[in-house]
């Protein structure tokens, strides 16, 4: 399945986010894109807020997988690796949501689900990206904000193909490949792997593995959290 993007660019939105599940909702296709020239309400996950400065790239989409809910982690790495490729050399994953270069993060994932028992309807996904400027703890890319998006949406379109057809093995392998080497002390254990759901396997206290689903994964020596 091939994705077709129609882009939609506002000047100003409290948040593209908002916008994009509004026109999920209104029956709204897949491949609809909300661009924000400027964003004064950007949301990150758990509530947080999204900082986006003038110049800096923030948009959010439609996809609609109709596939079963507990493949929703997997579309999210997807997007995930989409995102680290266009980014380039230096750019890796941080589970569940974020690329960074070095320890500064450059980009950011939100995704909102409309569900129907076990099955998806539609999803809407959020993306920021630090291509002009970034806050202080934060990495910038000095890129121009339209070309990367539209190299960004080339890639997921790739991706999700390549999803659609081939399933999620290749594509978690990129993941793994482009994040913390196995062995690296995060917060919630050490790092082990990443499960056929795209959910983080770690090793806790007692060397036993444990699947964690959603929560804030960061390096055990740092307090940067996802999403912030």
């Amino acid at each position: 399945m091939i994705l077709h993007w129609d882009i939609e660019v506002l000047e100003d939105l409290p948040s593209t986010q908002d916008v994009c599940r509004a026109r999920a909702r209104d029956g709204g296709q897949q491949g609809l894109v909300i661009q924000a020239l400027n964003q004064s309400a950007g949301k990150g996950r758990h509530g947080r807020e999204w900082v986006s400065s003038e110049g800096n790239l923030t948009f959010s989409f439609i996809l609609r997988p109709d596939c079963d809910v507990k493949l929703i982690g997997q579309i999210s790495v997807m997007v995930g690796v989409a995102l680290a490729k266009t980014v380039g050399n230096g750019a890796w994953l941080k589970w569940p949501n974020d690329v960074l270069i070095d320890e500064g993060k450059c980009a950011g994932i939100l995704i909102d689900s409309d569900l129907s028992g076990q099955n998806v309807n539609w999803l809407v996904v959020g993306v920021g990206v630090n291509t002009l400027s970034a806050p202080e703890i934060g990495a910038a890319l000095s890129a121009e904000r339209d070309g990367f998006r539209d190299r960004l949406l080339e890639n997921i379109a790739v991706y999700y193909a390549r999803w659609r057809d081939s399933g999620f093995a290749d594509i978690r392998v990129e993941w793994i490949e482009a994040s913390y080497p196995k062995g690296t002390m995060l917060n919630v254990g050490v790092f082990e792997d990443l499960d056929e759901f795209g959910n983080l396997i770690v090793l806790d206290e007692q060397n036993q593995r444990e699947t964690i689903s959603a929560g804030d994964v960061y390096l055990k020596d740092t307090h940067y959290a996802a999403g912030d």
